[in-house]
């Protein structure tokens, strides 16, 4: 997304590589989260999430709109009955600006009448599109502007030059890439690229996220079903999405890893405890492993905070996303903006 804002919507004549150990692009949790494209109503106000998050909703539908991305402008519907929390979101709401109405059991039964619920929140810019098909497209377009990519190239070393970084990969057919400025945007890896160049300060703890997929009952949900956020580790909850495809996925659980290349898979039986909560009609037979994908989250299990995106420079022309989760999909092409922003001056 940063480089297609460069090099394709900002059209600055550079020369642009993008690095990714991987053999293709979105192999994580760019291409391995639920699609949705948030509101901005969970984020702590006064925060880079709540404000990227609300500009990155209008961005995200703008782009689809521009690179022909289908998307689903459906709304999300929050439900639940402790009002200490309804009160806490309708507050985000008002102070990030955040369009949201109060409905009871009526019109609720209305828009998903499978839900379980006698009151909720709903938010009509919420949605959903396909991380996959966009990431994609961005990629596309970005090559056919002239951005080069560098897959299988592992970043292990950064060496300080005269006027430059030299980054040092594993790949014999790149094995030093020169460059005025770099954009830190490795995920969970974040930490680690910011360590070589003595940003030590801050530590990803990986976090997975799965999913399970409901068979043949795409009747159950019209759009976003979710439980009211418990504002901890949890993240937003175990939630229900009516995907593009018209299939239903459920998740993301949170299970703190011990390392980032873990292999772990929970059995459905939490993921169908918490949607029967949520609605009627499913069966925990219905439920078939999905996918799954690690956060990079910057606090520890059983943490009561709130962290926020870090984008710092340090040094100079070394700019580091770190702890780019949940809602960072949605923020990602205002988060792109904002490093054009840092950067336009140089560029």
């Amino acid at each position: 997304m940063v480089a297609y804002e460069l090099r394709v919507r900002r059209g600055y004549d550079i020369s642009c590589i993008c690095i990714d150990k991987e053999g293709s692009i979105v192999r994580h949790a760019s291409g391995r989260n639920s699609g949705v494209i948030h509101s901005g109503i969970h984020s702590k106000p006064d925060t880079l999430k709540a404000r990227l998050c609300v500009r990155g909703n209008r961005l995200m539908y703008r782009l689809c709109d521009t690179l022909e991305v289908p998307y689903r402008r459906g709304g999300m519907l929050i439900v639940g009955d402790d009002n200490s929390r309804v009160e806490e979101l309708e507050r985000r709401a008002r102070a990030n600006g955040v369009e949201y109405h109060i409905l009871f059991k009526d019109r609720i039964k209305a828009l998903e009448p499978y839900v379980k619920a006698t009151q909720g929140l709903y938010i009509p810019s919420a949605g959903v599109t396909d991380p996959y098909r966009l990431a994609y497209t961005l990629y596309d377009g970005s090559v056919a502007a002239g951005v080069k990519y560098a897959l299988n190239s592992k970043v292990e070393g950064i060496e300080f030059l005269y006027d430059r970084f030299r980054l040092i990969t594993n790949n014999s057919n790149h094995n030093h890439i020169d460059a005025r400025i770099v954009i830190n945007s490795a995920g969970a890896y974040s930490d680690e690229i910011a360590t070589l160049v003595g940003l030590k300060k801050y530590r990803i703890h990986p976090c997975l996220g799965e999913y399970y997929i409901v068979r043949d009952k795409p009747h159950l949900v019209n759009s976003l079903i979710y439980p009211l956020p418990t504002f901890d580790y949890r993240g937003l909850g175990i939630h229900i999405t009516k995907r593009l495809d018209g299939t239903i996925s459920i998740g993301p659980n949170a299970v703190y890893l011990r390392s980032k290349e873990e292999q772990h898979t929970s059995s459905s039986e939490e993921f169908y405890t918490q949607a029967s909560m949520l609605i009627d009609g499913l069966e925990e037979d219905d439920l078939i492993y999905g996918y799954s994908g690690v956060r990079a989250r910057l606090v520890g299990e059983y943490s009561k905070e709130e962290p926020d995106f870090i984008i710092e420079e340090y040094p100079y022309n070394f700019i580091h996303l770190i702890g780019i989760e949940s809602p960072g999909f949605t923020s990602s092409p205002a988060i792109a903006e904002y490093v054009a922003d840092m950067l336009k001056d140089r560029l």
